[in-house]
């Protein structure tokens, strides 16, 4: 006969079955007998079929559980992967956690075991070790050394940008600086040009004074030999005006 067992009791037994423990481990952990496991097992899966598998969950206070391994059916479905696939996948994934590689890294293990079969990876074997000899770096210094070019990558890329964007503003400096002369040479050029106009005109202006000048100079002398004669004769400038007047 089936002891009877608390509510509380009966949803831990479950909770546990879902998480997929044995029956006997179940029982040592509430503190029941193994037939009470299975037999609220059974209970469970009849009370599923008469209201529903998530009704039953409510009801024995499972529905977390219950919800979540139905959650994995629809992802399984969703991925077409049967029971038998998932638990398959979970082998693969122990025995890689077996040999410590990270589960990030399971992908690329699967895609290097792929890529085993290819005759060009044998030649990349041979490659490395060829470069491991004549370097004199394993392997793993080797991976070091490009995880640390790799990580260095952006901070290069940045310098570079850093690098490029003052390039181009000192050939922007150039560009403009060289816009400046020629249009200074254009003002030099045009400077000239006004200067050369400026002598030309001094030249004349010069020469026609020169001229004027030449003309003052003849009367001068007319009128100093026309005083030294009036002196000769006893006679001055202003006496043979009035003479003249007289006349």
């Amino acid at each position: 006969m089936t002891v009877t067992i608390s509510p509380p009791k009966v949803s831990k037994m479950l909770r546990l079955y879902f998480l997929g423990f044995h029956e006997v481990k179940i029982a040592k952990k509430v503190g029941v007998h193994q037939s009470s496991v299975s037999h609220y097992a059974t209970k469970f899966k009849e009370r599923a079929e008469e209201v529903g598998l998530l009704v039953a969950a409510k009801e024995f206070n499972v529905f977390d559980e219950v919800n979540s391994l139905r959650s994995l059916a629809v992802e399984l479905e969703k991925s077409k992967l049967i029971p038998d696939d998932a638990k398959e996948g979970v082998k693969i994934i122990k025995v890689f956690n077996g040999l410590g590689i990270k589960p990030s890294a399971h992908t690329m293990l699967v895609k290097v075991c792929k890529e085993v079969k290819d005759p060009a990876f044998i030649e990349a074997a041979l490659k490395l070790v060829k470069i491991e000899a004549e370097s004199h770096i394993s392997y793993e210094e080797a991976v070091k050394k490009l995880e640390e070019m790799t990580h260095q990558l952006p901070i290069m890329d940045m310098l570079i940008k850093a690098k490029k964007s003052k390039l181009d503003s000192i050939n922007s400096d150039i560009a403009e600086k060289k816009e400046e002369l020629v249009n200074l040479k254009e003002d030099i050029t045009q400077t000239e040009k006004e200067a050369e106009n400026l002598n030309q005109k001094l030249l004349q202006h010069f020469s026609n004074k020169k001229k004027e000048a030449e003309v003052t100079e003849s009367e001068i002398e007319m009128v100093a030999k026309l005083k030294s004669d009036l002196n000769k004769k006893g006679l001055d400038i202003p006496t043979l005006v009035e003479l003249a007047k007289g006349v």
